[in-house]
């Protein structure tokens, strides 16, 4: 009899990583791993009921009877189970060396880009688990839809998030990829921009000639390194050379609703549309039940794809109509002294631009926000553009806490109270309030928020918990 196979998990806890830990327990293989978030996480609470041992420390004691160690991008190199591991001669592998293992006998679908990959991965998924696909999924958040990040599919299509964020989607060979955008971000891994489009256009050159790149055309950097060479590509997005097109008819405070013009029918392999040459079909009308022009954005992405797949217009907007969301993409969170709750985990200053838009479009009374900065290197790097960012922005009372580390070590000079008076010298009438602490920044937004006001919780860290504590009281 085979010795069942033991994968453990270094921070197992991340969304990425948990959603594949699922994937291989559902498979037959012993999971385990650690976090130091175990004893308040709802994904980790799942995953012990799926019987996965976690443990909240690190320990080279973890490793016994272990035949591979998967670390994710924020773990350090000299954490204690990976010195063990090494000593041990235990194979240690990064997250996205095992996402292309699960994928390698499989027909792979990505999502990668700077923002937007896990709604339009959540979308895609959702979509075609209404139609019948019975895909496997490994989303970067919660689906709403099916109350978790990963699904265990009858076929043999597995869509997942791509994460450029430390070159790791190089190890992944799918069939279809989709690039959302492409952005100045994980400056500590590339050293500019045009590093980034050059990563990118090389993942993209691995598609094989069967497969597909499909690419938001709006984006001038995914413009730019267009034309991809042997790679057949479709382009999306509300610019009039896009081959699927979209246009926008109303961005209300809680939906968005939009044309579909297929422009080029002969760009897709499976078309069904009984046209000549590349002449322009109106697909029909869209209604998203989430707001955003970037989010209308991120559906064309996911209609492109299914129309790929030869899958009727109307099936695609019916799914799409009854897509609930997905976890801290704007998710309103309750109320408070009359006061509307919301999170988004936006932790790039595009990110955070597109989420003060829809608060915009949602606020009655004044706009409070409370912004944690996610990583000392991010907001060393894109200091000008945070300060830009918040400037200017509507906002009525602006909360800053300290920054969320994320294993990382400080820098010197780059700290959030400086950011607060960076952001208050560029635009006085802002009302700015830096507290260490989210207890401290909890009780006094208690004496700010009055009825009809919106509150919005803003990063990629635990700022989430002061709304969700409100919302309880």
């Amino acid at each position: 009899m085979f010795k069942q196979k033991h994968v453990h998990f270094i921070g197992i806890g991340g969304i990425g990583m948990s959603g594949i830990a699922e994937i291989l327990n559902l498979q037959g293989y012993k999971v385990s791993g650690c976090d130091l978030s175990s004893k308040d996480s709802k994904v980790l609470d799942h995953l012990k009921y799926l019987g996965c041992e976690v443990f909240d420390q690190h320990s080279a004691d973890h490793l016994q009877d272990v035949d591979v160690v998967v670390y994710s991008s924020a773990v350090r190199k000299d954490n204690p189970e990976i010195v063990g591991a090494i000593e041990q001669g235990i194979p240690v592998i990064p997250r996205a060396l095992m996402l292309a293992e699960l994928m390698r006998a499989k027909n792979g679908i990505t999502i990668s880009g700077a923002h937007g990959k896990t709604t339009t991965t959540s979308l895609i998924s959702h979509i075609l688990i209404e139609v019948g696909q019975s895909p496997t999924v490994v989303v970067g958040g919660i689906l709403k839809n099916i109350s978790n990040n990963a699904l265990i599919g009858k076929s043999n299509l597995l869509i997942a998030e791509a994460d450029e964020s430390d070159r790791s989607f190089l190890y992944l060979n799918p069939t279809y990829a989709i690039v959302t955008n492409i952005d100045a971000e994980h400056l500590d891994t590339y050293k500019d921009l045009d590093d980034i489009k050059n990563t990118f256009k090389s993942f993209l050159s691995k598609l094989p000639f069967y497969g597909r790149a499909i690419v938001c055309i709006d984006d001038a950097s995914v413009r730019s390194i267009l034309p991809l060479n042997h790679v057949p590509t479709i382009k999306y997005g509300l610019s009039t050379d896009a081959d699927v097109m979209g246009e926008i008819l109303e961005i209300a405070p809680n939906y968005s609703r939009f044309n579909v013009y297929l422009q080029n029918p002969s760009k897709l392999r499976h078309h069904s549309f009984n046209v000549e040459g590349n002449q322009s079909i109106k697909l029909g009308e869209v209604l998203l039940n989430i707001p955003g022009k970037y989010n209308v954005l991120n559906a064309l992405a996911a209609i492109s794809l299914c129309l790929e797949f030869k899958i009727p217009f109307e099936q695609i907007e019916k799914s799409i109509e009854s897509f609930k969301g997905v976890e801290r993409r704007f998710e309103f969170k309750g109320t408070f002294n009359g006061a509307e709750l919301y999170d988004d985990y936006g932790h790039h200053p595009t990110e955070i631009k597109n989420a003060l838009t829809v608060a915009r479009l949602k606020k009655k009374n004044k706009l409070v926000a409370i912004f944690q900065p996610h990583r000392f290197s991010r907001t060393f790097k894109l200091w000008d553009d945070f300060v830009e960012t918040f400037s200017g922005s509507g906002i009525d009372v602006l909360y800053i806490t300290d920054i969320y580390p994320a294993s990382e070590d400080p820098i010197d000079g780059v700290t959030s109270e400086r950011l607060a008076k960076a952001i208050a010298q560029k635009d006085p009438l802002i009302k700015i309030i830096y507290f260490p602490t989210y207890d401290e920044i909890e009780a006094d937004v208690r004496n700010v928020l009055q009825p009809d006001d919106l509150l919005l919780t803003i990063g990629a860290g635990k700022v989430n918990k002061i709304a969700e504590h409100l919302a309880k009281s």
